[in-house]
């Protein structure tokens, strides 16, 4: 995304990874496709591996290069995960609270307001 103009004229920045205030929302729709399309990608990498094809795994589910081919299998699982297109992402603005949820992938937000300004921080994991 980069960077994201909250209501209150702060600005959202979006640039690196393990941020207190984004997250991200899987509609329950998408809860089964997400979990069968993950189980079965970690299947064939099972299956890629038991064959000596890890490799081709890789450049067939991950754009190679510049994805490394070195990594341990759990940090590829871990990549499976986020590279899911049912989520959106969800930011929580520093300055006022407000919580801005992209609408399906477009990156475009609507935000809601907290009721009280004692709500902050709920997305840093605390």
């Amino acid at each position: 995304m980069g960077k994201l103009k909250c209501k209150c004229g702060y600005i959202i920045v979006d640039q690196t990874d393990n941020l207190e205030y984004k997250g991200y929302i899987l509609p329950d729709v998408f809860v089964n496709e997400v979990s069968l399309k993950l189980t079965d990608n970690i299947d064939s990498l099972i299956e890629a591996l038991k064959s000596g094809k890890k490799s081709e795994w890789i450049k067939k589910h991950f754009n190679v290069p510049p994805y490394p081919t070195d990594l341990k299998e759990s940090s590829m699982i871990h990549d499976l995960i986020k590279l899911s297109d049912k989520t959106q992402d969800i930011f929580e603005c520093e300055n006022c609270g407000r919580i801005a949820i992209e609408i399906g992938k477009t990156n475009k937000f609507k935000f809601f307001r907290p009721e009280s300004d004692h709500n902050k921080g709920i997305l840093n994991g605390n």
